[in-house]
C-alpha cells in the first residue's frame, strides 16, 4: 500500500513523533510511505527509516493562507504520479487541503484527531474529517461525539498511540545512570523531578515551578530537570520565575534534548502538569514505559492512561498545591515510587506500536474496502 502522511510541520512534537512511529510500523510492514509537510527537525530522522519526505511544503497556521492554496497542485501532482493509495491526514489545515486535493484525484483519506477540537463555523461548514476519524484515546473519541453532531463525523475509530515499547527500554537501559546524573550535577542522594514537554503555557510548567518551590522548602533533596524547548517568551518567562523563587541552582532547563532516554534515566519522578486536555498523554506513556513514577494532572486522556490512579497519581488540574503534596508524597516515600513504577511498568506493553500500527491498518483497510 502506498500511505502519504499529511502535516503541518516535521519538527519535534506530539504529532511528528506520531507519525515517526506509526510510519516506522508501515515501512517494516512493507508499505511504501511518504509524508509531506514543511522540512523541520525530524525530516532527516524520518529518512532514515525509509520514509519519502516532501518538504517543500510551506508551514501554514491557517486553512486560509494563500501559501497553503499555492501548495495544493503539488499535492494533486503528488498523489496521481505516485499512485497513492491513501492520505492520512494529522491537522486541521492539512484536513481541508487533502478534502480539496482529494476531490480531484478521488484518493481516500482518513484524519487522525490529535487534540480537543472546537467547534467552530468552519469546521462545520467544511468538516473534512474524510472517510473515518482516528481517535488516539476513548476519552477522545467521547469528545468528538460530545463537541460536534453525529451527523457532522464519518466513524470514528478508537486507536490508542503506540511506542516501541521494547527499543525505548533497551535505549533507557544503555544510559549509564551514575554519569548521566553527574553530567547534570546531580548527586546520588538528590531526588530528581522531570519535566519533558514542549514549553508552551498550555504544558503547565508554569504550575509545576511553584509547585516545586512548596515542595522543595519540605523535601530540601528535590531537584526539578526541565527538558524540552518552545515558545522563547514564555521560556524566559519560566526562568525569570525561577529566578525570583530563588531556585536557580535548584532547577536546571537543558532544552531540546533528541535522546530522551538520557532526562529519563537521570529522573526519579515525572511530572505531567498539563492544562489544555491532553488527548493521550505520549510523554506520560514513555516515562511509563521505563517504570518512572507518574504524577499527572487530570486533564483529557490522562487519567484513562493512567487507569485513573491505579498506575500514577492524579491532581486536579492548575492546582500547585495539590502537585506539591504529590510531589513530597513521592519524595518521602520510595516504597510507593517503586510500587507505582511496576504498574506503570506493567501497563506500558498495553500501548505499543505495534498494537497502534493494526489498528489503524485495518482502519485503512475497511475505507478502501467501502466499510467505512
Amino acid at each position: 500500500m502506498k500511505i502519504l502522511h499529511l502535516v503541518t510541520h516535521l519538527n519535534t512534537g506530539g504529532i511528528t513523533t506520531y507519525i515517526r512511529i506509526l510510519a516506522g510500523e508501515q515501512v517494516k510492514a512493507g508499505h511504501e510511505v511518504i509524508v509531506w509537510g514543511a522540512c523541520g527537525t525530524c525530516s532527516e530522522g524520518l529518512r532514515a527509516m525509509g520514509v519519502t519526505v516532501l518538504d517543500e511544503v510551506p508551514r501554514c497556521k491557517s486553512e486560509l493562507s494563500p501559501r497553503l492554496w499555492l501548495s495544493l497542485p503539488k499535492l494533486i501532482s503528488a498523489l496521481k504520479t505516485r499512485s497513492i493509495d491513501m492520505v492520512h491526514t494529522h491537522t486541521r489545515v492539512t484536513q481541508v487541503l487533502a478534502a480539496a486535493a482529494t476531490f480531484v484525484t478521488k484518493t481516500p483519506y482518513v484524519s487522525t484527531a490529535h487534540m480537543f477540537y472546537k467547534r467552530r463555523l468552519g469546521r462545520r461548514i467544511f468538516p473534512c474529517w474524510g472517510r473515518a476519524i482516528i481517535a488516539i484515546s476513548n476519552v477522545m473519541a467521547e469528545g468528538l461525539r460530545t463537541i460536534f453532531k453525529e451527523k457532522e463525523l464519518p466513524p470514528v475509530v478508537v486507536a490508542p498511540n503506540g511506542i516501541h515499547v521494547d527499543k525505548f527500554r533497551r535505549d533507557f537501559d544503555a544510559v549509564d545512570r551514575d554519569k548521566i546524573r553527574e553530567s547534570y550535577g546531580y548527586r546520588g542522594e538528590d531526588r530528581v523531578v522531570l519535566s519533558l514537554s514542549r514549553l508552551i503555557p498550555v504544558k503547565g510548567v508554569h504550575i509545576l515551578i511553584e509547585a516545586f518551590a512548596v515542595a522543595h522548602k519540605e523535601v530540601p533533596a528535590l531537584k526539578l530537570l526541565v527538558a524540552g524547548s518552545g515558545e522563547p517568551d514564555y521560556v524566559e518567562k519560566l526562568k525569570a520565575r525561577v529566578s525570583e523563587l530563588g531556585l536557580g541552582s535548584q532547577v536546571l532547563f537543558i532544552g531540546n534534548e533528541p535522546k530522551i532516554e538520557n532526562p529519563l534515566r537521570a529522573g526519579d519522578i515525572f511530572a505531567a502538569p498539563y492544562l489544555w486536555p491532553e488527548a493521550f498523554g505520549l510523554s506520560v506513556l514513555e516515562a511509563m514505559a521505563v517504570g518512572l513514577p507518574v504524577i499527572a494532572s487530570m486533564s483529557g486522556g490522562i487519567p484513562e492512561l493512567l487507569g485513573h490512579g491505579k498506575y500514577g497519581l492524579l491532581f486536579e488540574e492548575k492546582n500547585a498545591l495539590a502537585l506539591a503534596q504529590a510531589l513530597v508524597r513521592y519524595a518521602n516515600d520510595k516504597g510507593l515510587c517503586a510500587e507505582m513504577g511496576a504498574a506503570a511498568l506493567r501497563r506500558a506493553p498495553d500501548y505499543t506500536s505495534l498494537k497502534m500500527y493494526e489498528r489503524i491498518q485495518a482502519v485503512y483497510e475497511d475505507v478502501l474496502a467501502g466499510k467505512l
